[in-house]
């Protein structure tokens, strides 16, 4: 068959789908393929494929979680990244998927890619692509393909049907409308949770995209996503009110990078210590006790300083008590380790100073991952 005609064909049965949510298939027909076939032929012209990017098994294995948990649980996906500094993603009839490098260097955890993941699925699964065609031809599907019919007759199929394919392209590219932006966002917070991510990302991943529009040109004058997508702060507020709704901590630290906890061997004059990191700033140093070794009890205080964090322990929860030999760490009053004299000589402090310094280290922290975004 022509392709052409074939194309003709998949757009008259793709009338057929475009039905009510209950009605959807739960994977992809052979009719919404070949359309999303001819539309990326013709999207693989205007952009660069990055062929083996490293995320792409990261990518495939969240989107194998995602997909059971949704109205369409048999689909398959064809995912390719693009080579664009601007973060951006594009979902195409068919199950074809293409997300940015910037879009990819914006996501800082599983969570938050899994966010943008599930985003672009809720648009297959309410067929947005199919509404947008329909919406954007101002005609019929019945009309409209009367209309290639026609043109195939006369034998003007290659320029003509070429052009019905540019706008299926133009029409992806621009963006949905905003209606079914919003769709979308709900429709990800819920997969994100049964799919057992932290919906979190999904904020974000947007308060990122917030940052961005904000350091950048007025968003009319920008391409893309900012002149496509509903206000990101009436997102971003509408998935704060969703958390609330279910219950869900509004804690980032799990979906960032922030208030990260690290031990770090260390010599000084010839002997070796445990160093205990806070977003990557010294807080404190270990030295062997009994039969613990220095590395292993700077370990201790990290596991019990990250399960704090994790738990959305906040500045003004960290508080320091020094005595005359000790300085002990505390959260909401519950200790987390504590640093004895041979501790202190080593940090070279008084009790006193070296209590003051980790608190004031623990502050710094917050206060730059907050001026960050990341918390």
């Amino acid at each position: 068959m022509n392709r052409w005609l074939s194309l003709i064909v998949s757009l008259s049965l793709l009338a057929c789908i475009a039905a009510p949510q209950s009605s959807i298939p739960q994977e992809v027909t052979e009719q919404e393929k070949k359309l999303g076939e001819e539309a990326v032929k013709e999207f693989e012209q205007k952009v660069k494929i990055v062929n083996d990017h490293p995320m792409l098994p990261q990518i495939r294995q969240i989107i194998a979680r995602l997909v059971p948990v949704t109205e369409r649980p048999k689909m398959s996906y064809t995912v390719k990244v693009v080579e664009d500094k601007e973060p951006n993603a594009f979902t195409f009839p068919g199950g074809f998927m293409y997300v940015t490098t910037g879009l990819l260097e914006l996501a800082e955890s599983e969570h938050e890619l899994a966010a943008v993941l599930a985003h672009e699925i809720a648009h297959n699964t309410r067929l947005h692509a199919i509404r947008m065609i329909r919406k954007e031809s101002r005609l019929s599907i019945p009309v409209l393909l009367a209309m290639l019919a026609a043109v195939f007759i006369r034998g003007e199929t290659s320029m003509q049907a070429a052009q019905i394919v540019s706008q299926v392209v133009q029409v992806l590219m621009l963006g949905y409308s905003r209606d079914m932006e919003r769709e979308a966002d709900e429709a990800a917070f819920v997969y994100l949770q049964r799919a057992g991510f932290n919906p979190v990302g999904l904020l974000t991943f947007f308060e990122k995209l917030s940052r961005l529009e904000k350091q950048s040109l007025p968003p009319q004058f920008l391409p893309g996503y900012w002149t496509t997508h509903p206000a990101i702060d009436e997102r971003i507020n509408s998935i704060k009110r969703w958390l609330t709704a279910e219950g869900v901590p509004i804690n980032r630290r799990p979906v960032t990078k922030a208030l990260q906890v690290e031990v770090r061997e260390v010599e000084d004059n010839g002997k070796k210590f445990a160093a205990l990191m806070l977003s990557g700033e010294e807080l404190c140093r270990f030295v062997p006790l009994e039969k613990h070794s220095a590395l292993e009890r700077a370990q201790e205080a990290a596991r019990n300083l990250d399960a704090a964090l994790e738990m959305g322990a906040q500045a003004f929860d960290f508080q320091t008590k020094a005595t005359s030999d000790s300085v002990i760490v505390l959260v909401a009053f519950r200790p987390l380790w504590t640093l004895t004299a041979a501790d202190i000589a080593v940090n070279q402090s008084s009790p006193e100073q070296l209590a003051a310094r980790i608190k004031q280290t623990i502050s710094r922290s917050f206060l730059r991952e907050r001026l960050s975004g990341r918390l």
